[in-house]
């Protein structure tokens, strides 16, 4: 499997609107329907609707600091993943594939770019190592010996521990509050897969740089041209073979990384599973025994009405899950 890059985070705001549910259907192509209020507000918004880890917050406070914000977007990486499987803009016929290329978030930075109301505040751009090439200790390594060349000096590793055993790595460079920052960490053992290897480099941008990535990748440039050359810019891991830092020789692993992001052209979209699926599998693994002696007791037309009754009482966030499972099932035929 080649390196991957994809979007894991995204935060985006659009002023001079006052609808939630138009920038849902504008510019993240889903139901909106599907989002219900949290009941409570965030980041300077009264009001937020939610879905599967996407936030719309909508009603910003009424003082000089809030007032003009408009809507703000908020997208984790489980968000990232639902917009990429649900959004209208991602109807190509792929949508149950892992790998396929992502045509979602293409079309929303296209919007995002050429609306001088919109401004992106935050965007994390992930690039992962499935083949081997990185290795967590050498890393590490690195950073403690100060084998790095940045002009980012704020540089922090953190241990995660089950009782005596680390389970986890984590190097930041650069501080929390930083316009850029980067995490690197294993995320297969963050997912609790200790078999797989899976490194991931993340780049944070903030503000102008967000933006300038959004721009950029609009104009033509590969998404993997653009994440490598962000690299190249703000940090490599050396071999200390001169006195002179900026004379080191780059490590050949690390190349041999950023020359697999290089030649990634389209963004990656993981596969996630619909909600519809996951509540098949809850239910197979839940109430598939008592279904199964209310059938055999009372015969298969008992299950049938039992269905019939709940269709009736379907609400409307149910309704919008089940037409998006359809809309993405004609596309996939």
């Amino acid at each position: 499997m080649k390196c991957n890059v994809l979007i894991d985070w995204l935060t985006f705001t659009v002023k001079n609107v006052d609808d939630p549910y138009k920038v849902i259907s504008w510019y993240l192509g889903l139901d909106g329907n599907l989002f219900q209020e949290r009941g409570y507000g965030l980041n300077g918004y009264h009001n937020v609707l939610y879905f599967n880890d996407i936030n719309v917050c909508y009603s910003p406070r009424d003082d000089e600091q809030f007032r003009d914000m408009g809507i703000c977007v908020t997208m984790s990486g489980k968000g990232c993943r639902t917009f990429e499987t649900m959004s209208r803009m991602n109807l190509d016929g792929n949508t149950d594939r892992q790998g396929t290329p992502s045509t979602a978030f293409p079309a929303l930075f296209q919007l995002l770019d050429c609306n001088e109301d919109c401004n992106v505040t935050r965007i994390d751009v992930a690039c992962d190592d499935h083949d081997g090439i990185l290795d967590m200790d050498d890393l590490v390594e690195k950073v403690t010996s100060e084998e790095v060349n940045s002009r980012i000096m704020k540089r922090t590793v953190t241990f995660s521990l089950d009782g005596q055993t680390k389970i986890g790595t984590t190097i930041y460079l650069g501080a929390p509050s930083s316009e850029f920052r980067v995490r690197i960490y294993d995320k297969a053992k963050e997912q609790g897969d200790f078999q797989s290897h899976w490194i991931r480099v993340e780049l944070v941008l903030k503000h102008e740089n967000a933006n300038a990535f959004v721009s950029n990748f609009v104009n033509c440039r590969t998404i993997g041209s653009l994440a490598a050359g962000i690299i190249n810019d703000k940090f490599s891991f050396i071999e200390r073979d001169s006195t002179n830092i900026s004379r080191c020789s780059v490590c050949g692993w690390w190349l041999e990384f950023v020359g697999s992001i290089e030649a990634v052209h389209l963004l990656t979209r993981e596969a996630v599973t619909h909600s519809i699926d996951q509540l098949e599998d809850w239910v197979i693994c839940q109430l598939a025994p008592t279904l199964g002696m209310l059938a055999e007791a009372k015969g298969s037309v008992c299950l049938w009405n039992i269905v019939k009754a709940g269709k009736k009482k379907l609400s409307g966030k149910q309704l919008a899950l089940v037409r998006d499972y359809k809309n993405l099932g004609d596309c996939r035929a």
